[in-house]
């Protein structure tokens, strides 16, 4: 990009970007402060050096532990990111057999890792090619990791960020939001696992971002601010059909659907609150209900493989930690006890 300073983000956009720092302020020694939310995009008057996408037309962890439930096999992991070790890198934890594996290890910022369904890969967003790292202006990358920590590999090399990764159910696509066309709004894109086929499902001035697959493959959850304030919406895989879940006043964010396609677990904020929740509904937009109550940030919901339970990220011991609870909302509990930040959950399984 070029030179010519930050672009101007929609006031809403500017709002969430703003409410989302002070939602993870988290801070290292040596780093600025993280955020789920993608950072600012920089724009200057040189062409974007971009890929042409396909357009779809309509058609030994602390000893105490969460009572988790054990498979015969026992092979859940959870993915997450922490600054356990300096500045903020991609790990993974077994539940059952509490071993915890750092997988990357770089000054920049390694984050929002999402676990391939098989258990074999992880993507990630990286800042380690942003040429002048300032938050919130981070210029994020996506990379993909063995689930072992081997084999690291670059997906994307924009002149633009990219941010929230996640998986299509049977591990052929990656989905993501990027501002593309400089016009300021993020649209969500899809992309092969060896970075190739590039196809851009949303458009239009609004924001859409932090989508997820149905089970089946058949929808895509996402969150939006094209009815003025952020809601969950969901489409077919082409990008057609657009439907509002909810239609609240307040802020639905980061939608996760269950592995039974019958529920989506989202964030819930009000605006200016400085407070977040986590919710859940029905896929068709019916039966919300609020799953957490605190003062703090409860936020990110991940679900557990056999949908029994849901993993989140909340500032209520003081700094962020990962925590388990029912599916009801019932029996929350730290996944692990520490004094760093650990954030961003992703739940599945072991590769065989």
């Amino acid at each position: 990009m070029g030179s010519a300073g930050v672009q101007r983000i929609p006031e809403v956009k500017q709002i969430f970007i703003l409410t989302l720092i002070l939602l993870l302020g988290f801070c290292s020694a040596c780093q600025a402060e993280e955020t789920t939310s993608q950072s600012e995009i920089r724009s200057g008057t040189e062409t974007l050096l971009l890929p042409t996408p396909t357009k779809v037309l309509p058609t030994t962890i602390p000893e105490h532990t969460p009572t988790i439930p054990q498979k015969d096999n026992g092979i859940d992991q959870i993915v997450f990111y922490s600054n356990r070790d300096g500045n903020p890198d991609i790990y993974t934890y077994n539940p059952h057999t509490q071993k915890l594996k750092r997988l990357t290890d770089d000054p920049a910022f390694d984050d929002s890792p999402a676990l391939s369904p098989d258990g074999r890969q992880i993507v990630f967003l990286t800042a380690r090619h942003d040429p002048d790292p300032k938050f919130p202006n981070l210029k994020y990358e996506i990379y993909m990791i063995d689930s072992d920590g081997e084999n690291l590999r670059r997906l994307t090399s924009t002149e633009v960020a990219e941010d929230h990764p996640a998986w299509s159910p049977d591990g052929s696509k990656i989905i993501f939001d990027a501002d593309y066309d400089g016009d300021g709004f993020y649209e969500i894109y899809t992309i092969a696992p060896d970075g190739t086929g590039l196809t851009r499902l949303t458009y239009g001035t609004s924001n859409d971002q932090f989508a997820d697959w149905s089970p089946d493959g058949s929808r895509i959850a996402f969150a939006s601010d094209r009815n003025g304030n952020w809601d969950i919406f969901v489409m077919d895989i082409d990008g057609s059909n657009p439907q509002a879940l909810t239609t609240s006043q307040d802020w639905e964010l980061f939608p996760a659907w269950s592995p039974d396609g019958a529920q989506i677990a989202f964030t819930g904020l009000v605006p200016r609150s400085r407070n977040t929740d986590v919710y859940i509904m029905n896929a068709d937009g019916n039966d919300i209900r609020q799953l957490t109550v605190s003062p703090y940030f409860d936020e990110n919901p991940a679900w557990s493989p056999d949908g029994k339970q849901i993993a989140f990220q909340t500032k209520r011991d003081g700094d962020f930690e990962i925590y388990v609870m029912d599916a009801d909302g019932g029996q929350q509990d730290p996944l692990n006890v520490s004094v760093f930040d650990e954030l961003w959950p992703s739940w599945g399984p072991v590769a065989p």
